[in-house]
């Protein structure tokens, strides 16, 4: 092993980083199979160093040092023969070895090694031998001096056995009778405490009882007090509602009254108003007759009269302005060719105004047509949206109708919710009051229970819902949850028979309960027991037939047959018996375990268990109590449930009804707020038929007067037409001037009678105005106004115009809501009467329920004293019984003590004795035992168990002297063997030795001396006798003291020893020696370090020759011999051309590299290297040295560097 400081001086030397790990590679051919490594014909080692440690890897897989040792041992790698590898320093040092050395050497490679190991184990057994027979002598002595003592303990061992049996005789008949005296006493006792066990549990029962009641009396006083406390929240609620409702209810009444005084003022109002419109409506009639008959016709006319007067005025005018103008045309124009030019102008211009008259009165015709039918069609639009709001004002009262209706529906409905939700609280308070009582009995039943198995069973659900398993196929639930008493009478019997086994679980398989165990350990959540159905296994059970007993499993149980075999392992080795000496008879009889109605059990290995059952700790009895509880908690959550989606319905159905309102309503107001619209549309059509009716009018009165200006155009046309052609003159015809004269006249007149008439056409027109204005700006407007006040309202206008029909629909649904809300009062009225007698009479109960509760609690206060007592008394009775047990067992105890006993020949004598006398025959007999009180009563066991010891230390010291003998033979064959092998490897090696060098020299002889100590008995004149005579012939190996060479060099000559030899010929004989150690102990291949480094060329040339002929085969009958692989460095020729093949291995990078080189690359190198080494001066010597090998290996690789031949420094190796 290195250290830390040598391994990393074997991985790095010089500067830069250093390097981690290091390995070292060989790959060996396996083609002959000599590894036992099959189907590999390359076995690749591997040795990698690193840091710490060393690694070792086998075909690149890791491996331990020891394997790869043996797989090398059994290649034929020899351990003991280290020379088939040969470093530098291995030359060197056989060398400089002596004959000791040299023989310690022969030694190893003999193999002695072995020998001497085994020799070792050998003498360390002899001395553990010779130890253990030193051992065994000692205790032998020690034996045979306590035998001795051993042989006098026996005699009075046997006077004491004499005595003792008398003894024991005489404490068997005393102890016998007063273990009759016990039982006795314990009958007596049994019949006292049956009777007191009867009266414990007729108390019991009646404290049971009284406690059930008292329970029965505060659930009662519990529920009574939350039904008052419930009614007080429901008295709350009313006096609330029947507030709201008086409210509502005079609110009601006083919009009726005041409906009512709207409709007596609106009946008042609609008589004055048909009054008032009877009278209007004559008065429009008279108004419009006189208007019709007399003023209209009158203005007519005087209209009519003054247009045809001012248009013959006119007339006139214009016919004198004519012949006016043609008067002065005479004098305006020259020729008649300039006023005909000027009268075609004028007759243009006249007939340019003529054509706008014309166009005008057109436009007033066309005007008037579309007026007129703008009017006709305005009034069947009027029509029409009257029509509209006639239909929209039925649906209208129908959409209020649906309104009312809806609300009442409500309204209902919300009387309804409200009966629901009292009825939801109260059994949400029975919820609450049926899980108090569950949690209660869940409770009790935890108590009975262990903590571990209560824990288990909570967990239970979850670990079931979790898992999947399907209950009632591979969950089936507790053993108490699947079977159902036949009788309550049996309760006690079967919780005794079960006992903890009730709380067990029942399961299909146990991969089942292995699941559920395994979370339950996952989660750390309790202990339970499972009984897997598949897994149990119940022997058949015989059960006695008698009148007696029954088999409690069919007597007092019934179960799914699925669960019998779980029900068979709890219950089926179980009897029921009448009473305790029953039980205990067929208990022992039968092998089964009976148990009485009262729970007294007799175990069929003899126990016998019983006394006061506790009811109310009973499981079954807390079982029931909790199923109980969990129905009725199911039943009311069932209930409840029902009861809360039936209000959610009412609610759902309420708020449904609440949208249907809203949406109806808001129909409502949209089609009232179109009717409004409509109503203003007919109004401003009605007013828009007025303004047209006025324009049609006014375009009549205009149309007249445009057709005079017309005619009155064409007139003047005509006459300048006339004129045009005429002579000019500047002189009216006699006819022109005549008619001139009659238009003055007609002028004169006319403007006379327009003047008078003009009077009279304005008093026709103030007088029709007149009337005019208090038709329609007075009457018709009062009556449109008294009309629209009768006609229908609309939800929002003022009273003032509301209609009569709207006051009655609203009274009449006041009134129906007032009855409603008088009805709702009522029955608020009702309730709360009711619920107020409710309060009485449950608050009567509640005193009522303490009364009994407190005279319960008395009596129960009595049966406890009672009960108290009854357990003191058979506490004594207890305790009796238990001294007179305690004293049957120390006897029966005693007397099983006493062990075997004499004859009854012997106890007969005693039997008729009493107990005092007995007393006294034992204190005589107990004080002559007293003279062996020392004696040894163990003295006839340990004699023969010491006898037998002696034997065996004997016999065993016999065998150890036989194994000694074994093992001294071992070591004389060991020595003998390794004798045999020292000399045979002497005389393999000395012959070899001569060969060898026989070849190496030629001409010399060289031979191994084995010196012993017969040369140093030579030189002495001591005497010895025979047995220490020495056989000079043959002599022992432990007389060798060393080897010996000697050698010549030439074929006469002295011969010489080592130390005699030069530093070159040392070198040749130790490669001699080496060479014969290897062909004495052949190796499959031979590693060689710079072998020739410390020879001249001669003795180089010999070794390359010999060692070549050796790699050969050869096929020699005598010494046959296989080919052998050589590997070979060197920096010599020699070597290189004796070898078959070359590499060349070069370092870069801290990397080693191989390179195969032909032969004469190899010797140009060598040759290369031999003459730089003599140019720089570094070959001294031929002696091998290593530390001048190591600077001609650096300066080999200095110069490979500057030449460029190689990257580094190359060695050449032989194969």
């Amino acid at each position: 092993s290195l250290r830390t400081e040598e391994r990393q001086a074997l991985l790095h030397e010089g500067s830069g980083s250093a390097a981690v790990n290091a390995f070292v590679e060989i790959v060996f051919d396996n083609s002959d199979n000599r590894f036992s490594m099959e189907n590999s014909d390359e076995v690749v080692l591997r040795r990698t160093i690193g840091h710490k440690k060393d690694e070792f890897f086998l075909q690149r897989k890791r491996a331990t040092k020891n394997e790869i040792m043996s797989l090398l041992e059994g290649a034929g790698f020899s351990k003991s023969n280290p020379y088939f590898i040969v470093q530098q320093g291995k030359v060197n040092a056989l060398c400089t070895m002596s004959d000791g050395e040299r023989l310690q050497l022969l030694k190893e490679v003999a193999g002695t090694t072995v020998y001497d190991e085994k020799k070792e184990e050998s003498l360390a057994k002899m001395e553990e031998n010779a130890a253990s027979i030193e051992k065994i002598d000692e205790t032998l002595e020690y034996m045979e001096t306590k035998l001795e003592d051993l042989r006098g303990e026996k005699e009075e061992l046997t006077q004491y056995q004499k005595l003792d049996k008398s003894r024991r005789a005489v404490e068997y008949t005393l102890y016998d009778k007063e273990l009759r005296k016990a039982r006795e006493a314990l009958d007596e006792i049994e019949h006292s405490r049956n009777d007191e066990v009867d009266k414990l549990s007729q108390l019991d029962e009646e404290v049971r009882n009284m406690h059930e009641q008292i329970m029965a009396v505060q659930a009662d006083q519990k529920t009574k007090t939350n039904a008052l406390k419930r009614n007080q929240v429901y008295l709350k609620g009313l006096e609330k509602d029947k507030t709201t409702a008086m409210t509502h209810k005079t609110k009601l009444t006083l919009e009726c009254k005041e409906l009512e005084e709207q409709l007596q003022q609106g009946t008042e109002l609609v008589a004055a108003n048909k009054r008032e419109l009877k009278k209007l409506n004559e008065e429009i009639a008279k108004v419009e007759r006189e208007l019709g008959d007399t003023v209209q016709p009158a203005y007519e006319e005087a209209k009519a009269t003054m247009v045809r007067m001012t248009n013959e005025r006119d007339e006139a005018r214009k016919q004198m302005e004519g012949l006016y103008a043609k008067q002065g045309r005479g004098k305006q124009f020259r020729t008649k060719k300039d006023r005909d030019a000027h009268l075609q102008t004028q007759i243009k211009e006249l007939e340019a105004a003529k054509a706008e008259k014309e166009e005008l009165l057109n436009g007033q015709r066309d005007k008037l047509s579309g007026l007129r039918k703008s009017v006709a069609s305005e009034t069947k639009d009027i029509e029409k949206k009257r029509k509209d709001l006639q239909q929209k004002a039925k649906m209208l009262d129908e959409l209020k109708r649906s309104v009312d209706e809806k609300k009442r529906l409500r309204n209902e409905m919300a009387d309804s919710r409200k009966d629901q939700w009292r009825s939801i609280s109260e059994l949400s308070d029975k919820v609450t009051e049926a899980k108090e009582a569950s949690r209660r009995a869940l409770h009790d039943m935890k108590r009975s229970m262990p903590f571990a198995t209560a824990t288990g069973l909570d967990a239970l659900k979850h670990i079931v819902v979790a898992e999947k398993l399907t209950v009632g196929v591979q969950y089936f639930g507790l053993v108490v949850e699947n079977f159902e008493l036949t009788d309550q009478k049996y309760q006690t019997a079967v919780e005794v028979a079960a006992q903890n086994s009730l709380f067990h679980i029942i399961v299909d398989t146990d991969d089942t309960a292995a699941r559920i165990m395994k979370r339950l350990e996952k989660e750390k959540l309790g202990r339970v027991t499972f009984l897997p159905l598949s897994q149990l296994k119940v022997d058949s059970v015989r059960y006695p037939e008698s009148t007696d007993v029954a088999p409690l499993m069919e007597q007092c149980i019934t179960f799914d047959p699925v669960v019998r075999r779980a029900m068979e392992h709890v219950f089926a080795r179980k009897l029921l018996a009448r009473s305790v000496d029953v039980a205990a008879t067929w208990s022992t009889r039968s092998h089964l375990d009976a148990i009485t109605l009262d729970g007294d059990l007799c175990s069929r290995k003899g126990a016998l268990t019983g006394g006061f059952v506790d009811q109310e700790k009973s499981k079954l009895r807390a079982h029931y109590a909790l199923k109980t509880a969990e129905e009725d908690l199911k039943e009311l959550e069932k209930e409840y449930k029902e009861m809360k989606e039936k209000s959610t319905a009412v609610d759902q159905q309420v708020s449904n009804i609440m949208g249907e309102v809203q949406r109806l309503e808001a129909k409502y107001a949209n089609l009232d707020h179109m009717m409004s619209r409509t109503d203003d549309e007919v109004s401003k059509l009605e007013k828009q038929i007025e303004r047209h009716n006025k324009q049609v009018k006014q375009i009549e009165d205009d149309v007249p007067n445009t057709e005079t200006q017309v005619t009155s155009f064409d007139g003047q046309i005509a006459r300048l037409r006339e004129e045009m052609g005429t002579e000019l003159t500047s002189t009216l015809t006699d006819d022109e001037q005549a008619l001139l004269d009659q238009l003055k006249a007609t002028q004169t007149r006319l403007d006379s009678e327009i003047d008078q008439h003009t009077q009279v056409l304005e008093d026709a027109t103030v007088k029709r105005q007149k009337l005019q204005s208090l038709l329609e700006d007075n009457l018709i407007m009062r009556r449109t106004e008294i009309t629209e006040s009768s006609s229908r309202s609309r939800p929002g206008a003022n009273n003032a115009n509301v209609s009569q029909a709207q006051l009655k629909e609203d009274l009449a649904q006041k009134k129906r809501e007032l009855e409603e809300a008088a009805q709702t009062t009522d029955d608020v009225d009702r309730q709360l009467s009711e619920l107020k007698a409710t309060d009485e009479k449950l608050r009567a109960e509640i005193m009522t329920i303490k009364n009994d509760l407190e005279k319960l609690k008395t009596e129960d206060s009595s049966y406890q004293k009672k009960l108290e007592k009854a357990h003191a008394d058979q506490e004594k009775l207890l305790n009796k019984r238990s001294m007179c047990i305690q004293r049957r067992e120390d006897y029966m105890r005693k007397i099983q003590e006493l062990g075997s006993l004499p004859p009854a020949a012997e106890l007969t004598s005693f039997t008729k004795k009493s107990i005092p006398a007995l007393m006294k025959s034992l204190e005589d007999i107990n004080k002559k035992l007293k003279k062996y009180s020392h004696v040894n009563k163990k003295a006839y066991d340990q004699f023969v168990n010491f006898s037998e010891q002696r034997d065996s230390l004997i016999k065993r010291k016999e065998e150890l002297d036989e194994g000694g003998l074994k093992v001294k033979e071992l070591i004389e064959s060991l020595d003998r063997k390794k004798d045999e092998a020292i000399n045979r490897t002497f005389r393999g090696v000395s012959a070899h030795f001569k060969d060898v060098f026989k070849e190496l020299v030629p001409n010399g002889a060289g031979e191994l001396i084995m010196r012993t100590a017969v040369d140093e008995v030579a030189d002495t004149d001591a005497e010895s006798d025979d047995e220490n005579e020495i056989d000079l012939n043959n002599p022992d190996v432990s007389l060798y003291r060393g080897v010996g060479i000697k050698v010549r060099f030439s074929r006469v000559g002295e011969n010489f020893m080592m130390s005699q030899l030069s530093g070159g010929q040392k070198a040749l004989v130790a490669m001699a020696l080496i060479f014969a150690i290897q062909r004495c102990d052949p190796a499959p291949f031979y590693l060689f370090d710079e072998l020739d480094q410390a020879l001249d060329s001669t003795y180089r040339a010999a070794v390359a020759s010999l060692i070549k002929r050796q790699a050969s085969p050869s096929d020699d009958e005598e010494n046959p011999r296989e080919s052998t692989q050589f590997i070979c460095s060197t920096f010599r020729p020699e070597l290189v051309a004796a070898a078959n093949r070359h590499f060349g291995i070069s370092h870069q990078n801290k990397v080693s590299s191989l390179h195969l080189l032909e032969k004469d690359d190899a010797l140009n190198f060598i040759a290369n290297l031999m003459t730089e080494e003599e140019a720089v001066g570094e070959v001294t010597s031929l002696a091998p040295s290593k530390a001048k090998a190591s600077k001609k290996r650096k300066a080999a690789e200095r110069t490979a560097e500057r030449t460029a031949e190689e990257e580094d420094a190359e060695q050449v190796e032989e194969e």
